[in-house]
């Protein structure tokens, strides 16, 4: 959808880059594929129960090489979604349903000579091996009390739950809004009070500041101040909202956050003539409370949205204007004006930093690094 008028080339990129990432592990790979089954023991003939049946397996031949301290290959066994999502060799090394064309199966069972496993001590026993099989065969499901450890979920991967809202501790500060429940809630645990309420004068200094970035005129305290009206304050957050200095203030935010520059950076620091549209448009999209989403899909695909300026939140980063008659350093060039596409999108539209599967799977957030590179094809046709 982004960028039609380049699919067929990203496809083909695509495909080269998916190739180039295979080539190392493309012959251990038909090893494994290529293995003698009918050496392999039988599943049993019951149902399996992970906690009892397979975790015991696991913990005491498989997690000192494939738990949470150590991981040869990048593949663990102590997760569920790691362990499905494979090492990074074989992956995936677990086939839900076809234990028989699993390659775990094939390691422990000792069908492919170079990945014996486990790699010390003795081997699994036909028994063991068949309880794998049957679990693989059944599903490969894992209990909830069957986890080998929990994994380390950052809060931002969690689903968003909307929390019950505290009611105000002794209930002699009356609020309208909900967020003073939590406020109010965690001040009497530390044994504090809230701080008196602000004059006209502060409270309107600190309304102007906050939503616009600039002080009131005297004028306008002294008009605040004679307001005598119950709704005096709403009419003002209204009146700084629909100012055009609020979004000129709140455009800096994520002008930050998108490496805006009105420079090009590196050697020369070259001044930028055309990026003014972007930054106007920032301005006028949070002044004219544009939707978020629709916010966040016109930077990316702005040329098919009728929001050209939009994009350019794709190269707003610096540029390399030193260009080389190599080859080979023109490459690299063009594949970090890439990566800055890719690891400014992963943090500005997800927060996650995406930019690390550049070289490996990521160690922490769940980007693998078939997925950077999928996401790169995608800002091949793009160009400063």
């Amino acid at each position: 959808m982004i960028y039609m008028q380049f699919a067929a080339q990203r496809i083909g990129k695509e495909a080269l880059l998916t190739s180039c990432l295979a080539v190392f592990t493309f012959a251990s790979c038909l090893r494994a594929a290529d293995v003698d089954t009918t050496k392999l023991p039988p599943p049993v003939h019951r149902t399996v129960d992970f906690a009892k049946d397979i975790k015991p397996i696991l913990e005491a031949n498989c997690l000192q090489c494939h738990g949470p301290d150590k991981q040869k290959s990048s593949f663990r066994l102590d997760q569920n979604e790691a362990a499905l999502k494979g090492g990074e060799t074989y992956a995936p090394d677990i086939h839900p349903g076809k234990s028989s064309e699993s390659p775990l199966i094939h390691f422990v069972a000792g069908l492919v000579p170079d990945m014996k496993m486990p790699a010390k001590g003795e081997p699994l026993s036909s028994e063991q091996i068949g309880l794998l099989r049957a679990w693989i065969d059944q599903g490969a499901k894992w209990s909830e009390e069957g986890q080998l450890s929990s994994a380390p979920t950052h809060w931002s991967l969690k689903p968003v739950v909307r929390p019950a809202v505290p009611k105000i501790p002794g209930g002699k500060v009356r609020s309208s809004n909900p967020i003073d429940g939590f406020i109010f809630n965690k001040l009497a645990e530390s044994k504090l009070t809230p701080s008196p309420t602000a004059d006209r004068r502060i409270l309107i200094r600190r309304l102007y500041f906050d939503l616009i970035g600039l002080p009131p005129s005297p004028e306008e305290v002294t008009v605040f101040e004679k307001d005598k009206s119950p709704d005096a304050y709403e009419k003002l957050v209204e009146q700084l909202l629909a100012s055009p200095r609020y979004g000129e203030r709140w455009a800096r935010h994520w002008l930050d956050v998108v490496r805006f520059a009105e420079t090009s950076g590196f050697e020369v620091n070259t001044p930028r003539p055309n990026t003014w549209p972007y930054r106007d448009y920032v301005i006028n999209a949070i002044n004219g409370d544009k939707p978020y989403d629709r916010f966040l899909a016109e930077q990316i695909a702005g040329d098919v949205l009728g929001e050209d300026a939009a994009t350019g939140f794709l190269v707003a980063g610096p540029e390399d204007l030193v260009k080389s008659p190599d080859p080979v350093l023109t490459s690299n060039q063009r594949a970090d004006e890439l990566h800055d596409m890719v690891s400014t999108t992963g943090s500005a539209l997800l927060g996650l930093t995406v930019g690390c599967a550049r070289c490996h799977n990521h160690k922490f957030d769940p980007i693998s690094q078939k997925e950077y590179y999928s996401l790169k094809a995608i800002f091949e046709g793009v160009r400063h």
